[in-house]
């Protein structure tokens, strides 16, 4: 049993750089790409993997979240969406629902931590997460028994897969990006650490705070400027902790749907088709949706 957890803006924002504006929608006159392509990404998966749970996370948050009540100037280097895209955006959400999938976003909490949550519900009633997206913030999450899944571009990968490209343990991500810190964010890093010296850091001691107990010992470390690294270290050490608080996915949150809420209920047939004539889609999805529908009329009988 899988539970399909989605990291909707990675792959609504794919189509939204990379499609044409051939799209419309009728009133409004909007562009529609993004949304043309997420629909194709969801019936894809949906016709690939039938599955019987499935959640579909978006972000919110934009200026709201609790992590800019830690730091006002957190993700400050993002321009909010204009009128055209908010729509489109709104959009994907509707279309979640036509398809009759669960879909949430929170003004508190950002995707990952929505998705962090659903996966650790799906964990305790012994489903298996797949966490499909490219968001390497999201490996931080990954544990035994999950899979973590760029549809469409790779294979599903295990945590020790995943730990092997990241050179680093998935729980250690939140650390990593501490120090180098992470440009789309706008969290800072400490001066002077990249990424190769936080991954040698990490390999020696498991997290932040271990290495801040352990400053002492830096300068013995086979790590090139080994002898500066606690001076750089101490020196940015309130700056560390916040952004290591920053870069941390929560899991704790209540609002979030359990197992029973995320059960794909298929796709509203007559919604679904209006939904697409208002995003000028014409008829390019009939078939697959049809294909769908006659899915389910089986599994029904």
């Amino acid at each position: 049993m899988q539970t399909y957890l989605i990291d909707s803006s990675i792959y609504i924002f794919r189509s939204y750089f990379s499609l044409p504006d051939n799209w419309r929608a009728l009133d409004s006159g909007h562009p529609t790409n993004a949304v043309y392509g997420f629909t194709g990404f969801l019936l894809d998966l949906l016709r690939n993997k039938n599955p019987e749970y499935l959640f579909c996370a978006f972000d919110e948050s934009l200026r709201t979240g609790f992590r800019h009540d830690l730091c006002p100037d957190y993700k400050a280097n993002r321009e909010l969406p204009d009128e055209a895209l908010a729509f489109q955006l709104n959009a994907c959400r509707q279309l979640c629902r036509v398809l009759g999938i669960a879909e949430m976003a929170s003004e508190t909490y950002e995707a990952d931590d929505l998705i962090a949550a659903v996966a650790q519900q799906s964990r305790s009633e012994n489903a298996q997460p797949v966490v499909v997206t490219r968001d390497k913030d999201l490996t931080q999450i990954i544990q035994s028994d999950d899979l973590y899944w760029d549809f469409g571009k790779a294979p599903p990968k295990t945590q020790r897969q995943v730990e092997k490209d990241l050179e680093l343990s998935c729980h250690q991500m939140a650390d990593f990006l501490a120090l180098t810190g992470d440009s789309s964010d706008n969290i800072a890093g400490v001066p002077g650490v990249g990424a190769k010296t936080a991954r040698q850091l990490l390999m020696h001691y498991a997290d932040i705070q271990t290495i801040l107990e352990h400053l002492d010992q830096l300068q013995d470390l086979p790590i090139r400027g080994a002898s500066k690294l606690a001076d750089k270290l101490d020196k940015a050490r309130d700056q560390l902790l916040l952004s290591r608080k920053l870069a941390t996915i929560v899991t704790d949150i209540g609002e979030a749907p359990d197992l029973s809420q995320i059960v794909w209920q298929g796709i509203h047939q007559d919604a679904f088709a209006l939904f697409c004539d208002e995003m000028g889609f014409g008829n390019s999805f009939n078939a697959r949706a049809a294909q769908l529908r006659a899915r389910q009329t089986e599994t029904i009988w």
